[in-house]
This record gives structure tokens, sequence and C-alpha cells, in this order.
């Protein structure tokens, strides 16, 4: 029973030290900049191509422009969650070097995978500002929790937690332990988060390579 319960507890606290989860956060933090390009990108050619589409000859292919970005895009991301996640998901889609131009452009409209990487990458937006929000909150809540033995007593400071007020060295330091247990179960999240991301990847881009 002793020994389950000290291999259960250094489970527990060794995701601290473990490489692996700060990839994870790695991935995570990319999210947000990656998104807010993807969404930039993709949802500004989108919106332009459809206004574009009375002259077809602008409009159209800048939509198909978009399924190509889209497609390399999608390549992009497998390959992160590959370097970053150790996953072993890949993303076979058109191959620009393989066909013509007109043959390619033929294959990328007409592909499923371009349009489940356009929805894919449209997603990481709401994704990566949600892992964003989540992840400043719990990193400002972790070291100002921690921190609470140093900063509870700082002239002209309030060092208060809802309508507790911390002016003891005791409370202080109860509040510095529930600032690293926060900290703990907050790295377990991310990697729950990273593996759910890199499920929801392999569902929307990834496919089986070529033979």
């Amino acid at each position: 029973m002793t020994t389950t319960t000290s291999a259960a507890l250094r489970r527990f606290v060794g995701v601290a030290v473990d490489p692996q989860t700060y990839r994870n956060v790695t991935y995570l933090l990319l999210t947000f900049p990656l998104g807010v390009l993807y969404f930039t990108v993709l949802w500004g050619g989108g919106v332009a191509g459809v206004a574009l589409l009375p002259l077809f000859l602008l409009g159209v292919p800048m939509l198909v422009g978009v399924l190509a970005v889209a497609s390399q895009l999608a390549n992009l991301e497998t390959r992160l969650a590959r370097g970053l996640l150790d996953s072993d998901v890949v993303y076979v889609g058109p191959d620009p070097s393989e066909d013509s131009l007109v043959e390619y452009a033929k294959a990328v409209t007409t592909d499923i995978r371009s349009y489940s990487a356009l929805g894919y990458l449209l997603s990481k937006f709401v994704i990566g500002t949600a892992a964003f929000a989540a992840l400043t909150t719990a990193a400002v809540l972790s070291v100002t929790l921690t921190l609470a033995p140093v900063l509870y007593d700082v002239p002209r400071l309030d060092y208060n937690f809802g309508v507790v007020t911390v002016d003891s060295f005791p409370a202080a330091l109860g509040l510095s332990g529930v600032g690293v247990l926060v900290a703990v179960l907050s790295l377990h999240a991310c990697n729950f988060a990273a593996r759910a991301l890199e499920e929801y990847t392999k569902l929307m881009v990834g496919s089986e390579p070529a033979e």
C-alpha cells in the first residue's frame, strides 16, 4: 500500500520535472499566435475571394489559393505535433511538386482533406485563444499563491483572496502550498489538453501515408 502510494505521488509530482510536460506547454502556447495567423490569412483570403467571385479570374484563383495554403499549413501542424508531442500524425495532401498547376488546383479543390484542413486551422483561433487565457490564468494564480510568504507583508500591498486577508506568515505559507498544488495540477491539465489536441489533429487532418 505504501509502495503504491509513493509511486502515485511520484507520478503526480514528477510532471513538474518531465521534459515532455514543457514541450506540451510550448505546443499549447503556440496555438494562440498560430491560430491568429491562420485566421488572418485563411479567413481574410476566403472573404476576399468570395468578394471577388464576380471577377471570376480573380476570385476563383484566390479561393483555390486559400485551400492550397490550408493544405500546406495542415502539413506544418502535423509536423509540429510530431516534434513537440511525439505524435505519429501525418497529413498527406496534394503535392504541388508532383503535378502541373492546373492538376494541383484540381486536386486541392476536389480533395475533402483540403476542406477539413481549412476547418481545422480556423478552429485553432478559438482553441488558441482559450488555451492562452487558461495558461495565463493558471500561471498568474500559481505564482501569486506560491509567492505569498514573500508578498503578504509588502508595504501598501493588500494581499487578499476573496474575503480572506493574508496577514500572517503561517497563512501565507499555507497559501504557498496551495500555489504549488495548483501549479502541479495545471501541468497535468496541460498534458491532458495537449493529448486531446493531438487526437483532434488526428481526427481532422490525420491520414495514412501513401504506399
